[in-house]
This record gives C-alpha cells, structure tokens and sequence, in this order.
C-alpha cells in the first residue's frame, strides 16, 4: 500500500473468500466456493477485485473484461474508485514481491495480471483528471 489510510478503505465485515480462481469453484448444477483456506473480513467489494486479478491471470481477459465482469456483483458498485485504484496498486506490489526475480510460471500470470490491473486503473485515473 502506498499509505497507511489505504488499509481503512479495505476495512469491513463481509465474509471473503480471496481466492475465487477457476479451481475453487465447482459446477455440478449449481456453482459452490471451494477452499476457503484464504477466508477473511472487508469490505464487501473485495471479492469482486479480486476476482479481477484471477480473471485476467486466467487468460483471455483484459483489465476492461474483467472488470466488466465484476460489474455483475452488487457490490462493486459501492466500491469507491480511490480504494479499487490502492487495492489495485497494493496487489501489483505485493505479487511483484512474491514473485521476486524468477517467479514460477503460475506467480508470473499473477504479477502480470496484477500489474496490467495497476495499469489500467493509474491510466483511467490520469484519463478522469485531464477531463475536468
């Protein structure tokens, strides 16, 4: 993070999963959550952003498609743009930390699916500030 008042914006008391990847959802009629290794509370909106990173490190998504598709959970809607764009920015540093020099091929889809993630929020923000 790049403050210490970024963590506040994470704050609250929805249950998360944190690891919504292809894996961890079963379909056999209905879809169920899986693996709840990961589960902590924030606020609500967090799944849906993370959901974002594993979309994209999954191949086949683009920041804008995967954050399309989290437009489809309710709340997303209440995120507030300044906290998706740390939330953003926090998971590029900490994947870019885990991954280290050499990451496996697996960590490397994730530094670079959280740091494209990055990107694109930084690109829209500075986009948002040459409009006004």
């Amino acid at each position: 993070m790049n403050n210490t008042g970024d963590a506040e914006q994470f704050a609250g008391n929805s249950l998360l999963h944190t690891d919504m990847n292809n894996a961890n959802v079963l379909i056999d009629g209905r879809a169920s959550l899986v693996d709840w290794a990961w589960a902590t509370r924030g606020a609500p909106w967090l799944d849906a952003a993370y959901w974002v990173i594993w979309l994209m490190a999954a191949g086949g998504h683009t920041a804008a498609s995967a954050e399309h598709w989290a437009r489809r959970i309710p709340a997303w809607h209440a995120a507030p743009g300044v906290a998706v764009n740390a939330f953003a920015q926090a998971h590029a540093n900490l994947w870019e930390e885990i991954g280290g020099d050499e990451p496996d091929p697996w960590t490397a889809r994730m530094v670079r699916a959280s740091r494209e993630w990055a990107r694109h929020r930084s690109t829209a923000r500075a986009m948002a500030r040459q409009v006004r």
